[in-house]
């Protein structure tokens, strides 16, 4: 115990002392788990709207938060050209039946009335009961009379297997294109078409389309180089429990999907073995920087800027104003997309939110108090040739859609699939989805054009085309 003043105005000023250090700690203890606090409320935040998550990730008792409802309501926007069910014309009619009343509610007789103005018309279509056609192949062996060999006939490419090429390319189609797993495709097809069709026979199919789409899908890969611009997106796939990547391109005339075990440059490489002249439509990953000529993703960045809000630091209310001219500036771009305004003017209307937005990055990149701000500022600062592209060049999109929209399918599949096991089942699930989203863009049939592939492949002659029709 101290006994003089010294020795109490010591101890006062070392437990002083001591106090400050508690304090200094504590306020730092408290500083570190606000920004973790923050940390993790940010990343139970994240949805598709201030993230690169898929809109199907979202949960769904979860609405939009305050301020993010849509512009546009549900349903029809004005001026949308509606759409409605062909009539048929009366060569495709099978029969015609005529209904007419007996009796008026009043208890009048209508026996022998002409039709008044009121009459319409309803054509009701329906499936007529589904037979399957069995041929059966006999295959008659005959004896030669001079050298008493035994010769027998050929195989015809129809009868190459126990299913006939229509119902071949039925169920790789039901596979790959309509996602229905082998076991369910075999069910739909002895339910609704009588065909007593096992899940092997199904995986069957689908290793002979598999590879008979080889050449047509290479041929697809081969013109990508030749593309003016392509859009490019990837998602995770999985094969054998082991983390893959679908990577998808959409060019001017074709779309191309690939899985590759990396989501580095090796898939672009293979695609794009030599320096693209064209410009590459896609979001801010470091791979895609081997192009010279890029357009980032405005509704990436828009996320990222929405992202930079909903945490809540010092750039929150920076990114509001620039979210705010990122609307405007596509306001001008609908109205040069709508005609109403040359690209000059176009380019004069945006002006200012270049600069506002190039000082946004400059000042979000020098500041150490919001990682957000700052990642996105130095990012967008090294990629800055490629931000507004779309306002100077033609032929050039600002969003990444068209990919983004076409990966939905592998999207779909990988949820229903939980993906592949082989490196040729990831292959015919390259393959049909490239042969599938090409005839849709030709407007083709795609199990016609599996059949005419299937038998073309199985005597050996040049499989159909994927490529459009014309230069």
């Amino acid at each position: 115990m101290p006994h003089s003043v010294e020795e109490l105005v010591a101890l006062v000023l070392s437990l002083r002392a001591e106090i400050a250090q508690v304090r200094a700690e504590s306020a730092a203890r408290i500083a570190k788990l606000e920004a973790e606090n923050a940390e993790l409320r940010a990343r139970l935040g994240k949805d598709s709207s201030n993230s690169n998550k898929p809109p199907s990730s979202d949960p769904p008792y979860k609405g939009k938060p305050p301020g993010k409802k849509g512009k546009r309501k549900v349903g029809g926007q004005p001026g949308h050209a509606g759409s409605t069910r062909p009539w048929y014309p009366p060569e495709k009619v099978n029969r015609r039946t005529v209904l007419r009343p007996d009796h008026c509610p009043c208890g009048a007789s209508l026996a022998g009335l002409p039709a008044t103005q009121g009459t319409w018309s309803r054509q009701v279509v329906e499936i007529p009961e589904i037979k399957p056609d069995i041929t059966e192949y006999v295959f008659e062996c005959l004896r030669c009379p001079c050298c008493a060999k035994v010769t027998a006939p050929a195989v015809p490419p129809e009868a190459a297997t126990c299913t006939g090429p229509t119902l071949t390319a039925l169920m790789a189609a039901l596979v790959g294109q309509y996602h229905l797993s082998r076991d369910a495709t075999s069910h739909l097809l002895s339910s609704v078409l009588g065909l007593p069709v096992c899940p092997a026979t199904v995986q069957d199919a689908c290793e002979q389309l598999g590879d008979a789409l080889a050449t047509a899908t290479a041929e697809v890969a081969a013109v990508l180089p030749l593309e003016a611009t392509v859009h490019m997106d990837e998602t995770s796939w999985k094969q054998r429990k082991k983390l893959h990547w679908l990577w998808i391109a959409v060019g001017t005339r074709v779309t191309s999907f690939a899985i590759h075990a990396s989501r580095g440059a090796a898939q672009l490489l293979a695609w794009f073995p030599e320096a693209f002249a064209g410009t590459v439509i896609c979001d801010r990953m470091r791979a895609y920087e081997r192009f010279k000529r890029r357009q980032l993703c405005w509704s990436h960045l828009d996320r990222d800027l929405q992202a930079v809000i909903d945490f809540g630091s010092t750039g929150a209310p920076f990114a509001v104003a620039a979210l705010d001219g990122s609307g405007r500036m596509f306001d001008a771009w609908h109205r040069f997309k709508r005609r109403e305004i040359s690209r000059t003017a176009l380019q004069q209307q945006t002006n200012d939110y270049r600069t506002q937005l190039e000082t946004f990055c400059a000042a979000g990149a020098a500041q150490n108090t919001d990682k957000r701000w700052r990642g996105l500022g130095r990012d967008l600062l090294r990629q800055w040739s490629s931000v507004f592209r779309f306002l100077d060049e033609d032929g050039i999109e600002p969003t990444n859609n068209h990919a983004e929209r076409g990966l939905r399918a592998g999207v779909i599949w990988r949820r229903c699939t939980q993906g592949t096991r082989t490196d040729e089942g990831s292959a015919f699930v390259a393959r049909i989805m490239t042969a599938a989203a090409n005839c849709k863009r030709q407007n083709r049939s795609f199990v016609q054009f599996l059949v005419d592939t299937l038998l073309a492949h199985r005597v050996g002659r040049p499989t159909p085309t994927l490529m459009p029709p014309g230069p």
